[in-house]
């Protein structure tokens, strides 16, 4: 029997001499060598070829580029998946926002110049803590910047306090170990906060969150809360958690009726 390539080389040979369009190859008739690349440490060549074209080698800095910036989506995408957000709140934007109090057009400013400048943000890890009565948007606008800046491929994690307890806790209470939540909240390009101080908190859950704060230190945190000032101050607890959460923060007072009960009688 004959060898299956034997029979099927003649044949690519004829079509190959009978096309009208033959295959040209570029033959290389100089190298220039152009020293070593200061970012990659490649050897960089020019390469000229015979029909008097171009192309320089040896420099990785673009494959490499390429193979960050998709390391970069795939992480993004995980933080986005490991994130706790609820109904049409994964889809808000700034546009949806209803600002109608000047505490309220202010607040959406600062939330667009945070996600339009994180880069620098970033850097420097700026904080926002947004203050309020219920229903005054804290959790729309927290909820838009979620969107912004993970559609830069950044590494944003977004749940309610909450929940990040109720996470915890089910780890502890079945293998006694940190639920992995823990690391994500902590390795977080950004780490939205959404309710702090919505339930009475207990021993545990204030022992939780004030090692979540210490460990964000230096990193951007975005924080929305119904708690005055003065409700942080209540215990000497919560007022060193509070203390934490200040540290290169700028607080959005914002005020106004609730959105949630408008229409009722």
């Amino acid at each position: 029997m004959k060898n299956p390539k034997e029979s099927i080389a003649p044949l690519i040979q004829n079509a190959v001499e009978n096309s009208e369009v033959q295959p040209t190859l570029k033959k290389p008739v100089h190298t220039e060598h152009l020293g070593q690349c200061v970012a990659c440490r490649g050897n960089m060549r020019l390469i000229q070829f015979d029909d008097g074209s171009e192309k320089q080698v040896g420099c990785r800095c673009e494959a490499k580029k390429m193979a960050n910036e998709k390391q970069r989506e795939i992480n993004a995408r995980v933080f986005s998946q490991g994130s706790i957000i609820y109904g049409d709140y994964k889809t808000k934007s700034f546009e949806d926002y209803s600002a109608e109090t000047d505490s309220q057009q202010h607040a959406l400013k600062v939330s667009k110049h945070y996600v339009n400048h994180f880069e620098s943000h970033l850097k420097n890890g700026q904080n926002i803590l947004f203050q309020g009565t219920y229903g005054t948007g804290k959790t729309h606008l927290a909820a838009a910047i979620r969107k912004g800046i993970a559609d830069q491929n950044y590494k944003v994690l977004f749940m309610s306090l909450p929940d990040y307890i109720d996470r915890v806790k089910q780890e502890f209470n079945e293998s006694n170990k940190r639920h992995p939540i823990y690391k994500m909240a902590s390795d977080a390009d950004l780490l939205i906060l959404d309710d702090v101080g919505a339930n009475r908190m207990t021993e545990f859950e204030v022992s939780e969150l004030f090692r979540l704060v210490d460990a964000r230190r230096g990193k951007c945190t975005v924080y929305t809360t119904n708690y005055t000032s003065k409700d942080f101050t209540k215990s000497m607890e919560l007022h060193r958690i509070f203390s934490r959460m200040m540290e290169n923060t700028k607080v959005v007072m914002m005020t106004g009726s609730d959105y949630r009960m408008k229409g009722l009688m």
